[in-house]
Protein backbone atom coordinates (compact mmCIF):
# COMPACT_ATOMS: atom_id res chain seq x y z
CA UNK A 1 0.00 0.00 0.00
CA UNK A 2 1.63 3.25 -1.03
CA UNK A 3 1.71 5.86 1.98
CA UNK A 4 -0.06 9.03 2.00
CA UNK A 5 1.84 12.03 0.97
CA UNK A 6 1.16 15.49 2.70
CA UNK A 7 2.53 18.97 1.39
CA UNK A 8 3.97 22.12 2.64
CA UNK A 9 3.09 25.45 0.62
CA UNK A 10 5.61 25.69 -1.12
CA UNK A 11 6.21 22.73 -2.96
CA UNK A 12 2.21 23.43 -4.68
CA UNK A 13 3.42 27.13 -5.05
CA UNK A 14 6.08 25.94 -6.79
CA UNK A 15 4.23 23.76 -9.34
CA UNK A 16 1.32 26.02 -9.55
CA UNK A 17 3.66 28.93 -10.99
CA UNK A 18 4.81 26.39 -13.92
CA UNK A 19 1.37 25.06 -14.41
CA UNK A 20 2.40 21.34 -13.55
CA UNK A 21 0.28 20.61 -10.15
CA UNK A 22 -0.54 17.94 -11.89
CA UNK A 23 2.47 16.04 -11.66
CA UNK A 24 1.40 15.20 -7.80
CA UNK A 25 -1.26 13.10 -9.96
CA UNK A 26 1.51 11.27 -11.85
CA UNK A 27 3.72 10.71 -8.87
CA UNK A 28 1.45 10.28 -6.00
CA UNK A 29 -1.88 9.91 -6.80
CA UNK A 30 -3.21 12.34 -4.83
CA UNK A 31 -1.82 14.53 -2.22
CA UNK A 32 -3.26 16.13 1.52
CA UNK A 33 -3.29 19.30 3.15
CA UNK A 34 -3.68 20.94 5.91
CA UNK A 35 -5.90 23.82 5.70
CA UNK A 36 -3.56 26.10 7.27
CA UNK A 37 -1.67 25.39 3.91
CA UNK A 38 -4.66 26.26 1.06
CA UNK A 39 -5.05 28.67 3.01
CA UNK A 40 -1.38 30.22 3.27
CA UNK A 41 -0.96 29.28 -0.87
CA UNK A 42 -4.53 31.52 -1.77
CA UNK A 43 -3.10 34.24 0.88
CA UNK A 44 0.25 34.35 -1.27
CA UNK A 45 -0.39 33.29 -5.18
CA UNK A 46 -1.21 34.63 -8.22
CA UNK A 47 -4.58 34.62 -9.85
CA UNK A 48 -3.04 32.10 -12.46
CA UNK A 49 -1.65 29.77 -9.80
CA UNK A 50 -4.68 30.31 -8.22
CA UNK A 51 -6.38 28.98 -11.19
CA UNK A 52 -3.82 25.44 -11.41
CA UNK A 53 -4.54 24.95 -7.78
CA UNK A 54 -7.98 25.14 -8.17
CA UNK A 55 -8.48 22.75 -10.94
CA UNK A 56 -6.65 20.45 -8.66
CA UNK A 57 -8.88 20.89 -5.75
CA UNK A 58 -12.29 20.06 -7.69
CA UNK A 59 -10.60 17.33 -9.07
CA UNK A 60 -9.97 15.63 -5.93
CA UNK A 61 -5.61 15.16 -6.22
CA UNK A 62 -5.19 17.75 -3.33
CA UNK A 63 -7.23 16.66 -0.52
CA UNK A 64 -7.61 19.68 2.55
CA UNK A 65 -8.03 17.82 5.57
CA UNK A 66 -8.24 18.98 9.23
CA UNK A 67 -5.29 18.53 11.52
CA UNK A 68 -5.24 17.08 15.14
CA UNK A 69 -2.07 19.81 16.03
CA UNK A 70 1.40 18.21 17.47
CA UNK A 71 4.03 19.70 19.71
CA UNK A 72 7.27 20.27 18.23
CA UNK A 73 10.62 21.57 19.80
CA UNK A 74 11.98 23.76 17.36
CA UNK A 75 9.91 26.61 16.50
CA UNK A 76 7.74 26.48 13.18
CA UNK A 77 5.40 28.81 10.54
CA UNK A 78 1.59 27.67 11.07
CA UNK A 79 1.78 25.81 7.25
CA UNK A 80 4.87 23.84 8.52
CA UNK A 81 3.44 22.89 12.00
CA UNK A 82 0.22 21.39 10.13
CA UNK A 83 1.73 19.65 7.25
CA UNK A 84 3.70 18.12 9.92
CA UNK A 85 1.49 17.02 12.14
CA UNK A 86 -0.47 15.96 9.36
CA UNK A 87 1.94 13.86 8.14
CA UNK A 88 2.69 12.36 11.33
CA UNK A 89 -1.17 12.33 11.33
CA UNK A 90 -1.50 9.70 8.17
CA UNK A 91 2.19 8.01 9.18
CA UNK A 92 3.19 10.07 5.21
CA UNK A 93 5.59 10.99 3.54
CA UNK A 94 6.50 15.47 4.06
CA UNK A 95 7.00 17.69 1.22
CA UNK A 96 8.24 20.30 2.50
CA UNK A 97 11.35 22.87 1.75
CA UNK A 98 11.61 24.76 5.18
CA UNK A 99 15.08 23.50 6.67
CA UNK A 100 13.69 23.79 10.32
CA UNK A 101 10.77 22.17 9.20
CA UNK A 102 12.69 19.48 7.55
CA UNK A 103 15.05 18.92 10.63
CA UNK A 104 11.75 18.52 12.90
CA UNK A 105 10.46 16.21 10.61
CA UNK A 106 13.20 14.39 10.95
CA UNK A 107 13.85 14.15 14.51
CA UNK A 108 9.70 13.11 14.47
CA UNK A 109 10.49 10.09 12.62
CA UNK A 110 8.71 11.40 9.33
CA UNK A 111 10.12 10.91 5.83
CA UNK A 112 10.77 14.38 4.21
CA UNK A 113 11.60 15.15 1.00
CA UNK A 114 11.53 18.85 -1.01
CA UNK A 115 10.45 20.34 -3.77
CA UNK A 116 13.77 19.25 -5.97
CA UNK A 117 13.39 15.88 -4.72
CA UNK A 118 9.78 15.37 -6.09
CA UNK A 119 10.93 17.20 -9.33
CA UNK A 120 14.10 14.64 -9.60
CA UNK A 121 11.15 11.48 -8.99
CA UNK A 122 9.20 13.27 -11.32
CA UNK A 123 12.25 13.38 -13.94
CA UNK A 124 13.37 9.69 -13.45
CA UNK A 125 9.69 8.46 -14.19
CA UNK A 126 9.66 10.33 -17.01
CA UNK A 127 6.70 12.69 -15.84
CA UNK A 128 8.68 15.90 -16.50
CA UNK A 129 10.81 15.75 -19.33
CA UNK A 130 13.66 17.49 -18.76
CA UNK A 131 14.96 18.72 -15.11
CA UNK A 132 17.18 21.60 -15.80
CA UNK A 133 14.52 22.86 -17.95
CA UNK A 134 12.14 23.09 -15.14
CA UNK A 135 14.29 24.31 -12.63
CA UNK A 136 14.97 27.15 -15.00
CA UNK A 137 11.77 27.58 -15.27
CA UNK A 138 11.03 27.92 -11.64
CA UNK A 139 13.78 30.66 -11.74
CA UNK A 140 12.16 32.27 -14.25
CA UNK A 141 8.69 33.00 -11.98
CA UNK A 142 11.14 33.83 -9.16
CA UNK A 143 10.99 30.58 -7.45
CA UNK A 144 14.23 29.04 -6.27
CA UNK A 145 14.74 25.30 -5.72
CA UNK A 146 16.60 24.66 -2.30
CA UNK A 147 19.57 23.09 -3.15
CA UNK A 148 19.15 19.84 -1.34
CA UNK A 149 16.76 17.07 -1.81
Amino acid sequence: MKRPVVSNTSPLIALAKIDRVGVVRDLFGKIYIPESVSDEFFSNCTPEEKKSFEKHLGDGILIVKAIKPALFTRKLGHGEMDALSLAMELNGILIIDDKKGRNEAKDQGVDAISTRAMLKIAAEKKIIRDLPETEEALKQKRFFVPPYE
